[in-house]
């Protein structure tokens, strides 16, 4: 049953207002001892040199984009914090924690030293404060009431103005996230839509603050019900987003449950021309980040940006002549394919009709966690670049990101080595690197404060000092320095495809040759003849060597043949000439043909020859040198060795034979193995309507209520060999978000244990144990948008422990409702899967990546249960995994 919403507004404001007295009585002590320092800070603020406030565009691929939520970075006025309407918590995870554009200014100098040239906040513009049908709070600023004014929050024009004049005074450069698909959400459907019938169902949000409705006109004509606001046409009259593969659901209906306007409406075109013309005319904005981009009509930005009246016009009438756009097109690629591209692609436009200028790399940021922080094949990262240089209209100018607000944080699940290493790759390729706050400083939450006493944040977060810091330096110097890295060609000439392990590529620009060399894996790769333009009398110019030797034994071809340490980093530059032709090894070790696929066997053997006998050879899988077979050749010089077979499913490596006492290494063969033997089998069937928790007392959050996507309807685990293949069938499986593992509103965890070894009884962060009274070794955490394995190195029940350098593969068919998954026994530490046994629980988590709370009553987005600390498994299954006759 409904309750009158007039009732729930008046109960949700007295409660804000109430929290609203309190926060300011604890706010009281901050103000009175900060007013003197405050005003010190104002005044040598006020008094900071500052530029004009219109400068002309920069070569924008030459920058690097520092990325800051306005609200989460620095509080320069304490008085503006706390607007009396009890959405202001300094602290909160999800409410206003004080940050404002005072606190921008006041840290120019610190993103400066740091290397950034361009600063990309949040929106500023005024917001919708409080929405008590999403239940959250607006202070990220894409909830906009007023496309024309400052939120009251982050301070007023003239202090936007002095962030434009303060930058441009550093030769820096102002870009504004802009949002041209939805305001806030002050109406919203309630039941079933009827597109025949959009009155039907229809509510306006008369709890929202601090207004019920957009306070621009003409985004004020909200209400379906009043006929001249029907008639207006200035929204689509829609429900949110259930299936985001239908386009007009993708380009017309609500993304999360926000006022989706009609952008194919003139009056709605001119005034979003008209709003956001206004900031690069009296603000002084350099460029815009698109939000929401895909979510708007393709031919919108044509006319937005491109017509006669629209931004780029407005733009040059500043000086701007090359105002500079790019848009959030949340779209990712399966490894080596290019679907994402080619859709982005039709946002970019042509020369002969322009769009958005550039996107913001998705599919890229996908691959780069997936291999630095997931040990897949460094081949999806040559694959992905060379994608964007293939389809995107200027690849130079597509900005490229590890971490943003909306995504969980690398470090979250990788190491802080594998995030050097993709640092060391963005800035090191073609694209705009975006720095986002807080990567500086090694931040594990989203969206943490950089402020003392902000969300996440006890300390000030400013240390200019820290390992990060100075490891982004000196990337941010390595580029600007050399625009071989801006501008340059780019050609892969190594990688591995078939896990962890060697990248390198070739960056060539105005007679300037550059290598980047990376070693992914966890162990000691070999380099194997990397073709160069240096040799021992044109030594190169190192520019970073991380955890690795500086000392080079180029040969006298130019090759490069050398063990990588672990998560090595090297950056070579010298002057461009021709590589020297690389000299034929096939004399001194030869190899018999090796067959290009094996299928259903189980042992193999490759031979060959060496010109000299007893020769001391290594085996080397993939190029990972510490777990290499070392053999020998006999005394006529012939050598035979077996080559290992990883078993179920389909499976690709390259050998190469290593003679280190000459420094000879073969050529790599590649070669597939394809196995259909199930050497272990386990299944259970569960029972569907069993996903209430372990007593089937739980309510599930409003947004899980009329859904089973926590439900598990069947799983079935198969053994080969190394290989797990899991397959878990759920009652449904939403896509709504279209999250890059392909499912989203679930987040499965799944325990090992391998009965051989000792484990650890506790579910970290489940309030639950191991059933049957077992332990658990490794643990495999997936939803959405994270994938990541623990072990319990460092697990107790409250904190998960050491993440592996590895992530299982996710496939999902939405038909048949399965998730499936595999796994290599010798990544998780499994010497046999054989009376392995699996427990798969099922719950959900946040955006910020933390599972979801259970609270007393129920909400939108928290389970509830009059036991707070319950286990937090919706469903679960275990089974044992048992030989297969």
């Amino acid at each position: 049953m409904l309750l009158n919403k007039k009732i729930i507004a008046t109960v949700a404001a007295t409660t804000l207002l109430f929290a609203c007295n309190e926060a300011k009585q604890s706010d009281k002590n901050i103000l009175s001892k900060t007013t003197v320092n405050q005003k010190v800070t104002s005044d040598k603020s006020t008094s900071a040199e500052l530029g004009p406030l219109h400068v002309a565009s920069p070569k924008w691929q030459d920058q690097i984009i520092y990325f800051l939520m306005i609200d989460r970075f620095n509080d320069g006025n304490l008085h503006n914090s706390d607007q009396g309407v009890g959405v202001y918590e300094r602290g909160a995870k999800d409410k206003y924690n004080g940050g404002d554009l005072q606190g921008v200014i006041d840290k120019l100098d610190y993103i400066k030293q740091l290397g950034a040239t361009a600063v990309w906040t949040t929106p500023q513009v005024a917001n919708q404060w409080w929405d008590p049908v999403a239940e959250f709070w607006g202070y990220h600023g894409y909830w906009a009431r007023d496309f024309k004014s400052v939120d009251e929050h982050y301070g007023k024009l003239e202090d936007y103005q002095q962030l434009a004049k303060s930058l441009h005074a550093k030769n820096m450069y102002l870009i504004q996230d802009i949002v041209v698909n939805h305001t806030g959400n002050f109406f919203y459907y309630d039941g079933d839509y009827d597109e025949q019938n959009v009155k039907q169902n229809f509510k306006i949000n008369t709890g929202s603050i601090p207004s019920v409705s957009a306070s621009q006109f003409p985004f004020t004509q909200h209400d379906v019900n009043k006929v001249e606001h029907q008639q207006a046409n200035i929204f689509n009259w829609t429900p949110s987003i259930l299936d985001i593969t239908v386009h007009k659901q993708e380009t017309t209906y609500q993304t999360s449950g926000l006022d989706d306007m009609n952008t194919k409406n003139p009056v709605v075109r001119n005034a979003l021309k008209d709003s956001f013309g206004y900031w690069i005319k009296e603000a002084g904005v350099d460029a815009f980040r698109i939000d929401t981009a895909k979510y708007v009509e393709k031919e919108f930005y044509e006319d937005f940006l491109h017509g006669d009246d629209g931004i780029v016009t407005t733009a040059k009438s500043t000086g701007r002549n090359d105002f500079f756009t790019f848009g959030e097109i949340f779209e990712m690629s399966q490894p080596f394919t290019d679907r994402a591209e080619k859709k982005i692609t039709d946002y970019l436009g042509t020369d002969e009709n322009p769009r958005i200028d550039a996107p913001l790399s998705f599919p890229l940021y996908n691959e780069i966690k997936q291999v630095f922080a997931g040990g897949r094949p460094t081949s999806y990262l040559s694959y992905r670049v060379d994608a964007a240089m293939k389809w995107y209209k200027d690849p130079f100018r597509a900005v490229n990101f590890i971490d943003n607000h909306d995504v969980e944080r690398f470090l979250a699940n990788g190491t802080l080595s594998g995030f050097k290493q993709a640092y060391a790759f963005m800035m090191s390729i073609p694209g705009i690197p975006v720095i986002y706050q807080g990567d500086e400083q090694a931040h594990l939450l989203s969206r943490q404060a950089m402020f003392a006493g902000g969300y996440g944040s006890e300390q000030d977060q400013f240390n200019q000092a820290s390992d990060m810091f100075r490891f982004i330096q000196t990337l941010t110097k390595i580029r600007t320095q050399h625009k071989v890295f801006s501008r340059g060609s780019i050609e892969f000439i190594q990688e591995n495809a078939s896990g962890p392990g060697i990248l390198a590529y070739k960056r060539e620009y105005n007679g300037k040759t550059a290598y980047v060399i990376l070693n992914s894996a966890e162990q000691t790769a070999l380099l194997s003849r990397l073709p160069t333009s240096f040799d021992e009398d044109n030594q190169p110019t190192i520019l970073l060597a991380e955890n690795i030797d500086k000392t080079l034994p180029f040969a006298e071809d130019g090759t490069l043949t050398m063990e990588m340490p672990a998560r090595s980093i090297l950056v070579l530059i010298g002057n461009s000439r021709a590589s020297q032709p690389s000299k034929s090894m096939t004399q001194e070790i030869s190899v018999a043909p090796i067959p290009a696929e094996f299928n259903n066997v189980t042992s193999a053997i490759i031979q060959g020859m060496t010109t000299a006998p007893h020769a001391e050879l290594i085996k080397i899988i993939d190029g990972n040198i510490e777990q290499a077979e070392k053999f020998s050749s006999d005394a006529q010089g012939k050598w035979r060795t077996n080559l290992p077979l990883d078993g179920l499913g389909n499976h690709q490596h390259a050998v190469e034979i290593f003679w280190p006492e000459k420094n000879y290494v073969t050529n790599k063969f590649t070669y597939s193995m394809n196995s259909t033997i199930v050497s272990g089998m386990a299944a259970v069937d569960d029972l569907i309507g069993d996903d209430k928790g372990p007593a089937d007392q739980y309510i599930k959050p409003g947004y899980q209520a009329d859904n089973c996507y926590l439900d598990i309807d069947s799983v079935q685990a198969r053994t080969g060999g190394n290989i797990l293949e899991l397959t878990i069938k759920m009652c449904d499986i939403s896509n709504a978000w279209a999250p890059p593992n392909g499912f989203d509103h679930l987040a499965l965890t799944i325990y090992f244990n391998d009965k051989k070894a000792s484990g650890l009884k506790a579910l970290p962060l489940l309030n639950s144990a191991m059933p049957q009274q077992g332990t658990w070794n490794v643990a495999h955490s997936a939803f959405g948008w994270g994938n990541y394995v623990f072990a319990t190195d460092g697990a107790s029940s409250t904190q998960e422990g050491t993440i592996l350098n590895y992530t299982p593969i996710i496939t999902v068919n939405h038909q048949s409702k399965e998730i499936k998954m595999i796994y290599h026994a010798d990544k998780l530490g499994i010497d046999d899967w054989l009376a392995v046994d699996l427990y798969l629980t099922t719950w959900d988590k946040d955006e910020g990546g933390d599972y979801r709370l259970i609270n007393e009553t129920p909400s939108k987005w928290h389970f509830s249960d009059s036991a707070q600390n319950s286990p937090k498994i919706a469903d679960d299954a275990f089974m044992t995994i048992l030989r297969q006759n």
